[in-house]
């Protein structure tokens, strides 16, 4: 039933009343479609390259029939071709950084088609026919990188056909360029909605007697089954088809049966005899084809006879050997008993005399080919005769520096020495002196490596550790957290870890949490000042982010008839946001009783948001919202 108009005798109608009498009727539709459920595309509508040649435009198939969220009918009776170069403001699609992707909405939305111009009273063109249409809106988000890009955000009032996925230099969409897995189709009836009777059956045990329950359940067991975690099939009742000298026709016993068959040590009927092997080539023995068992037994038959030919292996006294060199043995136990001797006997034509060595330079001494005993004989000469040249040892102002060490400008170990200490003067308080152990300055070399450590301070306990790295580019300050050469590393694996960094481009504070983990290749929040860059006027923030602020509106209808009032503004985050947040939800304060609804997120990106709202707002009457949004990254 619809609300009504009590027209009565004499009434002079207005133009307004007998708008708002069809606009009742028509509000008692929408109600009822919205009541039950009835919206989304019901058919046509369906996306495809434009053709006969793609570019970049698609196709919409027609008829398109839909509903939408206030329960407006809209059709169209031919199909449509859709630009989707440009977004419904005229604003370019196109993808500009190589590497990144933009992905598209194709929206549906309700419209009125005016028509049929006449004159008024009041000498005023108005349109006699107000039909019903629509609108095909075409809206970007912001591009990213390929696989992270964000899609478009769904829309109240439109109803989404496709999603397309622009990439950099293309001229082409293709039909792996639209996807369809978002489309907000038309649901007659949900699977909850629908009651099944289940009493008699005896697997399938849905929660609640709905149709979904019921194909949940189905899904379960099927799961479970084809997983193997829960509802498997008995191997006692699987078939098994005999086969060789497996007798069963279940794999249970199947099973059962190889085991105990493979396991019997029975004579003639062992396991090793059930097992087959290929031939063996090899000489001076070889196997031909047969069971492991038999292949087990010629192989043992070998082994007994070999060792049956001595006492279990041969000894070395029984294998001969020919005399060679200063070796006379005629066996190898003989010959390996006499080398022993050789090589311990100190007598000076044997042991270090016997064992050769190839000639070692050097400068100014070296030593030639010749036996071991001979090079440390040469050896021991020349030491004695280096020793001998002074008492014992060289004066300092007699060894020489070379030319290559560093930043010392001294010939020799005493010059080196002096310049060493007034290095030290310079840089430190010595013990006679009225600050003695401070220092002056602490100088430091270029240091090799990524990310050295300049300084280290151990604070109170492992949580206040404070240490001190650099780079090529930055200075990075830590507490609870050092480079180790490979990765982020906490002291205190529990607890939070935080640093700040300075460098020639940008100033930021970084924050990791406390996990079991001590390790960490990145920091999970930054808040970043690009000093460097164009935009610098405040922080950028990466990783976790949410932000919660203020907004509203107040409108008035000034007007003499009741009529849609929109009102909206937009919102500057105090920070960047890495990117356009994943949610940006609202919350009231305060609202006038004639408000219906919560506003609308319009053109997010990561500097902030517009929102609006249309409301239907009676002659000389004005509205009002105030409230919080929260965004979050």
């Amino acid at each position: 039933m619809a609300d009504r108009c009590d027209f009565y005798f004499r009434q002079k109608v207005t133009e307004a009343e007998l708008d708002l009498a069809f606009e009742l009727l028509e509000k008692a539709d929408r109600d009822l479609a919205s009541d039950i459920g009835i919206y989304g595309i019901v058919s046509g509508a369906d996306p495809m390259p434009h053709s006969p040649v793609p570019d970049l435009t698609i196709d919409l198939a027609a008829p398109g029939r839909a509903y939408d969220h206030l329960g407006q009918r809209i059709f169209f009776g031919t199909d449509q071709r859709v630009d989707c170069s440009i977004d419904y403001t005229g604003i370019p699609t196109q993808v500009s950084t190589a590497g990144n992707e933009r992905w598209l909405g194709v929206f549906l939305r309700f419209d009125r088609l005016l028509s049929d111009p006449r004159t008024d009273g009041n000498s005023q063109q108005v349109y006699f026919r107000r039909d019903e249409s629509f609108q095909i809106r075409v809206r970007q988000s912001p591009e990213g990188p390929i696989g992270s890009a964000p899609r478009v955000p769904l829309v109240e009032d439109e109803l989404l056909i496709c999603d397309i996925r622009r990439i950099a230099g293309q001229t082409q969409l293709l039909e792996v360029d639209i996807d369809t897995s978002r489309r907000q189709a038309f649901i007659f009836a949900r699977g909850d909605a629908v009651e099944v009777a289940s009493a008699l059956w005896n697997t399938i045990q849905p929660a609640v007697a709905t149709v979904q329950a019921a194909f949940d359940s189905v899904d379960d067991i099927l799961t479970g089954h084809l997983d193997g975690s829960n509802h498997r099939h008995s191997a006692d009742q699987v078939d098994y088809t005999p086969h060789g000298f497996v007798a069963a026709n279940t794999v249970q016993d199947a099973v059962d049966e190889l085991i105990d068959d493979l396991a019997s040590t029975d004579t003639g009927s062992s396991g090793a005899s059930l097992v087959g092997s290929d031939a063996v080539a090899d000489t001076p023995n070889a196997l031909p084809a047969g069971s492991t068992h038999g292949q087990l037994a010629q192989v043992l038959n070998w082994l007994n006879t070999h060792i049956s030919a001595s006492s279990g292996a041969h000894n070395a006294s029984a294998i001969a050997a020919a005399a060679h060199n200063h070796i006379s043995g005629v066996s190898v136990q003989a010959q390996l008993q006499e080398i022993v001797d050789d090589l311990q006997s100190q007598d000076s034509s044997l042991g270090a005399a016997q064992v050769g060595d190839a000639a070692i330079s050097g400068s100014p001494n070296s030593l030639s080919a010749g036996t071991v005993r001979d090079q440390l004989t040469d050896l021991l000469a020349a030491i004695n005769a280096h020793q001998n040249a002074s008492t014992d040892a060289h004066p300092a102002s007699a060894v020489s520096v070379a030319d290559a060490a560093d930043d010392l400008d001294a010939i020799n170990v005493e010059g080196a020495l002096a310049e060493i200490l007034g290095a030290l003067r310079d840089g430190h308080y010595l013990g006679n002196e009225n600050n003695a152990g401070n220092h002056r300055v602490i100088e430091q070399p270029t240091l090799g490596g990524f990310r050295p450590l300049l300084w280290d301070s151990r604070g109170v306990d492992t949580r206040a550790r404070f240490r001190v790295h650099a780079d090529s580019q930055s200075i990075w300050f830590t507490v609870n957290a050092f480079w180790n050469g490979g990765a982020w590393e906490k002291d205190n694996a529990s607890t939070y870890a935080g640093e700040f960094r300075f460098s020639r481009y940008t100033f930021e504070f970084v924050h990791h949490h406390g996990t079991s983990d001590p390790t960490f290749a990145a920091w999970d929040r930054f808040w970043r000042l690009r000093m460097s860059a164009t935009t610098n006027s405040g922080f950028e923030a990466y990783g976790t982010i949410q932000e919660i602020g203020r907004l509203g509106m107040e409108a008035s209808n000034s007007g003499a008839d009741s009529q849609w009032i929109i009102a909206g503004g937009a919102v500057t985050f105090r920070s960047r946001f890495p990117s356009t947040p994943s949610s940006i939800t609202f919350s009231e304060d305060q609202a006038s009783s004639n408000f219906s609804g919560t506003p609308n997120v319009h053109v997010a990106d990561r500097d902030g948001f517009a929102f609006h709202t249309p409301q239907w707002i009676s002659a000389g009457s004005s509205f009002y919202w105030w409230g919080r949004y929260t965004a979050i990254a």
